[in-house]
């Protein structure tokens, strides 16, 4: 008998909602006043309403105005008796009421100015002369416009490429009759309220609760009846659930937070709460949810734990930690066919994966975002395995991802009963609220899969709207970077729950997601550098794949101060600027050098001035203070060694010198003029007598044998030379005991002794 009523329900139900929906639009949602007299499909599924010369576009379930200067329209003389529209082609749209003439671009979705040579052309003559292209009802439109009691206010009516009935009223604003479709019903049975609140077990058997007992009714059956009498150990007054497990146990919780196993077929009843004294902590327990054929998980209204089925054993809920920090309040849970388990809370809904016992390592909890109302009151995992959940303000489903359904939907925004959800097998789910059940299939709340394209609706620029085509680049100046784009698949048959992902290309590459809101969606860019962009947008329903991306480029431009040729003015001028810092540091690098290299001359002099008076003021040479560096100390201790071992031949001479140190004599002459400033004859004379004044001062030779051993030939020219050098005869300066300073000889002698 109850399958024969839920039949007959579900068949009354069928011919009684496969009808169509109405829905009513008016101020309230952005028409300029409830008169409305012109509708207007465009090409890409947008309405053009007229309300008495005021008009506005469609924006999805709400309206956008649309301006209109009454400097591009045309005044008509006389008056016209109507409205009227004619399509000139698919982008060009003429319309007229009593006054005016007007004309809309389609392609940009914005009135134009009239030409002037187009008002004489016949089409647009005739036109407003014979009202061609008013609004004419069908007999269709009629009938539904009659049977909604419409016809003393309808002043047009339209369909939409949906098959949706557009009907204009005179003061109502627009009544949409959407096509013939089925929707959710809400029915009020106490039948089918006692099969969705109670427990169904996998032989079509219904478990509930009546008079201290259970009982369970079996189609065609006599109900069993279990109660303290009929079976043994059975000790309770209100039953709070039952739930089925594998083995043909029944877990029962009853009277508050008492637990218990009913083998149905023994007529026995097995107490746990002897075993387990924790259970009488627990305020209520409210259901038990089994994760697999060993494992039940046991929650109530201030916690849960696990059962071990076979064990007969109680274990913490791992999931615990992670969502007590919201709610310790568990309403429902549900384990969907990939075994993960959803877990409903009085703040929040939670799933978890891989939770097959007590002390599995690492369970990771989730908690779902996105839900309308975060108070879950009821879980059901439908025919094709998504999850839908019952709140306390409307139904939503969750995977496989998150939709909330509303009255839009036929879906009444009211708080769902506790654990009254199920999924029947005709694949309908119900939900029951109150007195009332919610019933419906999956697919009449999803749109049934069909998917119209997405439209890019608007562009507005700095908050305010700017025509555009998506085959023309919209450009935009420097400081107009602030964007905001309106797009939406206008459906307006059936909400889909369309979602959308856009990115602006060239300042993004991922997608970002965004959600429907009264049928359309809104994506927004602040201080947008100048650059070249295309923003793209797809579409996607409950069950579609991502649609046809709709593209529309952007360019914004740069200010004038950062154009490619004031980029190249400040170029020039900073490459003029390196130059004249570059040249100055040039000049000061060169002054610096020159008066660096000045003071190595001058240190250059002075050092081989002090070398000069070295070698002319002492008898004794010393090659380190002879030569102003390294190379000159080694070229000098080399002269002298060879002089040294030549010094008694009085025939060595420059040509031998020059041999001896691997010079020519041209570059032998240069080295010493530029060492000392004398010839390198002068040189080897200034040695032979240096080295004999030595002798003089310190051995007891005669003059004779002095002059022998340092190479001159004759005592009488040793003699002369000597004096000339020194400013004595070799007798006197042995007499002074070689004391006589060197300065009084000639000067040019000592240090220009070439020149005499």
């Amino acid at each position: 008998m109850p399958r024969l009523t839920l039949i007959l329900l579900t068949l009354l139900f069928a011919l009684t909602h496969a009808e169509a929906q109405t829905r009513r639009w008016t101020t309230a949602d952005g028409l300029p006043t409830d008169e409305v007299r012109l509708i207007i499909e465009l090409p890409n599924g947008q309405m053009l309403v007229g309300c008495e010369g005021q008009f506005c576009l469609t924006m999805g379930e709400c309206f956008v105005p649309i301006s209109c200067s009454t400097q591009d329209t045309r005044e008509l003389r006389p008056y016209t008796q109507g409205y009227g529209h004619l399509w000139e082609g698919d982008s060009l749209l003429w319309l007229h009421d009593f006054y005016r003439l007007y004309l809309f671009d389609a392609r940009i979705r914005s009135f134009i100015p009239i030409p002037e040579h187009r008002l004489t052309e016949p089409s647009v003559k005739d036109f407003m002369e014979s009202h061609r292209g008013m609004s004419n009802i069908t007999p269709k439109a009629q009938h539904l416009v009659d049977s909604l009691g419409l016809r003393p206010q309808c002043t047009t009516a339209i369909y939409d490429r949906q098959g949706g009935l557009w009907i204009g009223t005179r003061e109502g604003g627009i009544v949409y009759l959407s096509p013939k479709q089925a929707y959710p019903t809400t029915v009020h049975d106490e039948t089918l309220m006692q099969h969705v609140r109670n427990y169904t077990d996998h032989r079509g058997r219904l478990w509930h609760a009546q008079d201290g007992g259970l009982l369970c009714e079996r189609e065609g059956q006599v109900p069993l009846r279990f109660d303290s009498t009929q079976v043994a150990g059975l000790r309770f007054g209100k039953v709070g659930f039952v739930c089925e497990l594998p083995g043909g146990r029944y877990l029962v919780g009853h009277d508050l937070n008492r637990l218990g196993y009913l083998y149905a077929e023994e007529y026995r009843f097995e107490s746990l709460n002897g075993k387990h004294p924790k259970l009488g902590l627990h305020r209520n327990l409210v259901g038990g949810c089994p994760i697999n054929k060993k494992w039940t998980v046991i929650y109530s209204q201030n916690g849960a734990l696990m059962l071990d089925n076979e064990a007969d054993t109680l274990a913490p809920f791992p999931p615990e930690s992670d969502i007590e920090i919201y709610s310790n309040k568990y309403n429902c849970m549900v384990s969907d066919r990939e075994g993960t388990l959803w877990i409903g809370t009085q703040n929040g809904l939670f799933f978890t994966e891989n939770l097959c016992s007590p002390n599995v390592q690492g369970v990771k909890t989730t908690r779902i975002s996105g839900l309308t109302n975060n108070c879950i009151r009821s879980l059901v995992v439908d025919a094709e395995g998504r999850v839908w959940a019952g709140t306390s303000c409307g139904i939503s489903r969750i995977t496989p991802q998150v939709v909330n359904f509303g009255m839009e939907d036929g879906i009444p925004r009211v708080s769902m009963m506790e654990r009254a959800a199920m999924l029947r097998a005709d694949s309908m789910l119900v939900f029951a609220h109150g007195s009332y059940c919610t019933m419906f299939r999956p697919e009449w709340v999803m749109g049934g899969g069909c998917m119209l394209p997405v439209q890019l609706l608007s562009i507005g620029v700095n908050g305010s709207n700017r025509t555009f085509t998506g085959e023309v680049p919209l450009t935009l100046k420097y400081d107009e970077n602030y964007l905001t784009f309106c797009f939406s698949t206008l459906d307006y048959a059936h909400t889909l729950h369309a979602r959308y992902r856009y990115r602006l290309k060239g300042l993004e590459q991922e997608w970002r997601e965004a959600a429907s809101t009264r049928g359309y969606a809104q994506a927004a860019y602040s201080a947008l550098p100048p650059g070249e962009y295309t923003f793209e947008v797809q579409s996607s329903s409950d069950t579609t794949p991502w649609g046809q991306t709709i593209s529309q480029r952007i360019v914004v431009h740069p200010p004038l101060w950062l154009t490619w040729w004031a980029k190249l003015v400040y170029g020039a001028m900073a490459g003029l600027i390196i130059v004249a810092l570059l040249n100055l540091y040039l000049r000061r690098k060169r002054k610096m050098m020159e008066k660096e290299n000045d003071e190595r001359v001058n240190q250059l002099f002075e050092r081989r001035e002090q070398a000069r008076h070295q070698f002319a003021e002492n008898t004794h040479i010393d090659p380190t203070k002879i030569g102003i560096n390294e190379e000159e100390e080694a070229f000098v201790t080399s002269l002298l060694g060879v002089i040294e071992t030549h010094i008694s031949d009085s025939e060595y001479g420059v040509d031998q010198l020059a041999s001896d140190v691997g010079m020519s004599r041209t570059k032998l002459y240069d080295k010493m003029r530029t060492m000392l400033g004398i010839s390198p004859a002068d040189f080897i004379r200034n040695v032979r007598l240096k080295r004999a004044a030595h002798m003089l001062a310190h051995t007891t030779l005669t003059i004779a044998e002095v002059s022998e051993r340092v190479g001159f030939g004759t005592a009488r020219n040793f003699s002369t030379q000597f004096k000339r050098m020194f400013g004595m005869l070799p007798s006197d300066y042995r007499d002074t005991g070689g004391k006589i300073s060197p300065s009084d000889a000639p000067t040019d002698y000592i240090c220009h002794g070439d020149r005499l």
